[in-house]
């Protein structure tokens, strides 16, 4: 069970609100049912709450402690956090995952940081593990008394076992207090980097969805339908590019390839940078999907009746399908990425056609990029994220 306070509900970080980062700690540890400390619930306690039980989580919202009884049996396990505070998933699961501890840190740099001093040396981590029975001693206090900082001094005085947490995490953000939202920026570019880093400029096309899905997440985070709505339109576009394509509209239609590429890649990234921090592994459905669509429907193009004639073109463009492909695979070339980036690819196609250069644009790219990965000596190994 986890204990949690609805004040990280005001500071965001990757567009979710902490409260949502320390749910996620929660479910990493295996809790059965979050509950949360709110006076006035609202629309973000409301996807928090949507949050915990569609992963099959109990969850309770309460107002004071006194109400935390009649949910917490002597036998729980709780896992009590801190407002504001910014855990390690992995580290809490393996070091207070199996018996009672207090997260610690030292106290030089930590107190400066906003952390509480527990005593001389050390200030309090903003986690902590204890039995359910603790929560028995909080009937001792005023009602009004806050129920957090009586479950630390509880475990305090029952001499629970101190675990330390690495000082240079609180240089690298990797543990953090975000007392409000300057300090939520100070480390969110780091944050992002562990869990969703930015593809290498050498897919430009994709490292501008990217940079576009990170200027949308602050706002769009928080809806659950909008990534995948971006996601199957762009897909749906891109579909709609090799009908006009091949109806004869080229460059209108390889125009909307390219943009459905880069919407499409937008919702992957954008779900994906929402979902940052769950412990959830990326879909590859999709963007497989997306590269199937976008490949079909640039052969379609080249298909036309209308506009290209004989078996040459779309045979250029059959061949510029694989030379994309396989400039993604890891033994490629370095040189070679921004031909597997299809929005990049495409838009220098789209570009080509408006000049009336569409075969020798197809052709091109293609030899040439089919010659460099079956000639050219395997390079690093690269990974597309």
């Amino acid at each position: 069970m986890a204990l949690t306070d609805d004040q990280g509900q005001q500071v965001k970080l990757g567009g979710r609100p902490v409260a949502w980062h320390q749910v996620q700690a929660a479910l990493a540890l295996g809790c059965e049912r979050v509950v949360c400390l709110s006076e006035s619930p609202g629309s973000t306690l409301a996807a928090i709450q949507r949050e915990v039980e569609g992963r099959g989580v109990k969850f309770s919202a309460v107002a004071n402690s006194r109400a935390l009884s009649g949910l917490i049996n002597t036998a729980d396990t709780l896992f009590v956090f801190a407002p504001g505070i910014l855990p390690d998933s992995e580290w809490l699961a393996q070091a207070l995952g199996a018996r009672a501890g207090i997260a610690c840190l030292p106290a030089a740099g930590a107190v400066e940081r906003g952390f509480e001093r527990i005593d001389r040396d050390r200030a309090w981590g903003g986690v902590l593990s204890t039995r359910g029975d603790a929560v028995e001693a909080l009937s001792l206090l005023p009602a009004d008394a806050d129920p957090i900082a009586g479950l630390l001094r509880v475990a305090l005085q029952r001499g629970a076992r101190c675990v330390e947490i690495p000082a240079l995490w609180l240089d690298d953000g990797r543990w953090a207090l975000l007392g409000d939202p300057a300090a939520a920026r100070r480390v969110e570019t780091g944050w992002q980097s562990r869990y969703m880093p930015a593809p290498s400029l050498g897919w430009p096309g994709e490292y501008l969805s990217h940079k576009l899905a990170m200027l949308g997440l602050p706002r769009l985070a928080e809806n659950p339908a909008i990534a995948p709505g971006f996601a199957v339109a762009g897909v749906a576009l891109a579909a709609g590019g090799g009908v006009a394509g091949y109806s004869g509209m080229t460059v209108a239609g390889l125009a909307m390839i390219a943009i459905g590429a880069l919407v499409s890649s937008f919702g992957h990234r954008l779900r994906s940078l929402a979902r940052a921090g769950a412990g959830e592994k990326a879909g590859t459905l999709l963007p497989m999907v997306r590269d199937a669509v976008v490949d079909l429907s640039l052969v379609a193009v080249a298909a036309s009746p209308q506009q290209f004639a004989g078996w040459h073109a779309p045979f250029a463009a059959l061949v510029l399908v694989a030379a994309m492909r396989l400039s993604q695979e890891e033994a490629a070339p370095r040189f070679l990425r921004p031909v597997g980036d299809r929005i990049l690819a495409v838009s220098v196609v789209a570009i080509a056609a408006a000049a009336g250069l569409f075969l020798p644009a197809v052709a091109g790219i293609a030899l040439g990029g089919l010659a460099a990965r079956i000639f050219w000596p395997a390079s690093t190994k690269l990974t597309q994220v």
